[in-house]
């Protein structure tokens, strides 16, 4: 039988270890240079940086990079086509092309576009022009130039959506067919089951929406899994958010309003359970849904669910069909003079709950609590409108 040193030696991968491990008082220095003589450091070194370009892009979301994206690729457009450099660009190109592009966007666009440029500098390895006096007197000159009131969409409060509700509900009952032959019957139901199956999609939307206080992204990336009905109302979990980029997550609760036995078409648990009932059935599955599949769906003309599948671009709701569901949410109040379709949108909802929260006193913090908004600034923005009534002082003038 060989000796220990012997069959080691055997193994090629241990030959340049040997002389440093069997001494009898191993060096730390030899045996490191020993293990990085069996390394292939310029291989290592690549997976390090292709690791760190993933935690780089990891960072920012999908959504944030492609409007960096774009906004870059404008800025690089303009100065292209007057002979100047994008990357880097100087402080003066920066500034000339605010001027440029001032009465063709919004302060708060140009703003963001300023964003991408200091974005794409710094990863770049290039100090941002973005901070330069003369950048920054420029955004100021421009903002105080047009006076930009925040654009704020109109609040959709309880009064309001107990009104669409209704109407939403009285759409999912079962058409009359009296009279009708049986072709005309069978079209009939055919459209009402596809006007039934939109209803009780959009009144779920509307009322989880606002009673969690959502924001439309949140709202569109739900999944069936992160809606829980308890004994004591719906639990909601926001795997992401805004506020919650590293996505921690957090869980939102929607209480009932009235005793279960006595809830009416506002309430959004049942909402939500008749919506998921209807999804189950249209999907074919009446008694499971997947918890992984989306929470709110796309429906076509005919009443076919969208299916979470390669192919299916349109398996879930995108922010944009939240905010026409709204709009077509407030068509239903009848009266275009009073609630002008045009100021509501997806964050109407958002709005909406902060507003009438407010306006029932609920504290500040309880309201936060739910919006899971930092600002107590950004906060009062939605509450000052409905608190102008609340302990007002004019009241006691006398007049």
């Amino acid at each position: 039988m060989g000796s220990v040193t012997e069959t080691l030696t055997r193994d090629p991968t241990l030959d340049a270890l040997l002389p440093a491990l069997l001494v009898e008082d191993p060096e730390e220095q030899m045996v490191t240079d020993a293990l990085l003589s069996r390394v292939d450091v310029t291989a290592r070194l690549e997976q390090l940086v292709d690791g760190l370009a993933a935690l780089v892009e990891a960072a920012t979301s999908p959504q944030t990079r492609r409007a960096y994206e774009s906004d870059f690729a404008s800025f690089a457009a303009w100065t292209a086509a007057h002979g100047l450099a994008n990357l880097p660009a100087s402080p003066q190109t920066v500034a000339l092309y605010i001027a440029a592009q001032q009465d063709q966007l919004r302060p708060t666009s140009l703003v963001r576009r300023l964003s991408a440029i200091a974005v794409r500098h710094r990863e770049a390895g290039y100090p941002p022009p973005t901070a330069h006096e003369l950048v920054r007197r420029a955004v100021a000159g421009l903002r105080r130039r047009h006076n930009v009131r925040p654009a704020a969409k109109a609040a959709l409060v309880t009064a309001q959506l107990s009104i669409i509700c209704t109407e939403l509900h009285r759409q999912t009952r079962p058409p009359t067919v009296d009279g009708l032959s049986g072709r005309q019957a069978l079209r009939a139901r055919k459209v009402a089951a596809a006007r039934a199956l939109r209803a009780r999609r959009d009144r779920a939307v509307l009322l989880v929406g606002y009673a969690a206080a959502l924001r439309r992204s949140e709202l569109v990336a739900l999944n069936v899994g992160d809606l829980t009905v308890d004994d004591r109302g719906l639990r909601v979990f926001i795997q992401r958010s805004k506020t919650d980029q590293e996505g921690l997550g957090d869980y939102i609760g929607v209480a009932h309003g009235h005793p279960p036995h006595t809830c009416g078409v506002t309430c959004p648990i049942r909402a939500w359970q008749e919506w998921r009932g209807a999804m189950a059935t249209a999907t074919g599955a009446p008694d499971h849904v997947p918890g992984d599949s989306p929470a709110f769906r796309p429906i076509t003309r005919h009443g076919t669910l969208g299916t979470p599948t390669d192919l299916d671009v349109n398996a879930r709701l995108t922010g944009q069909s939240v905010a026409l569901i709204v709009k077509t949410a407030v068509g239903l109040l009848d009266d275009e003079h009073r609630y002008p379709a045009a100021d509501y949108a997806g964050h109407s909802l958002r709005a909406g709950f902060a507003t009438q929260a407010a306006a029932a006193g609920v504290p500040l913090d309880r309201i936060m609590r739910q919006t899971r908004h930092r600002s107590v600034a950004i906060a009062l923005r939605y509450i000052r409108h409905a608190d102008v009534w609340t302990n007002n002082a004019s009241s006691a003038l006398g007049l």
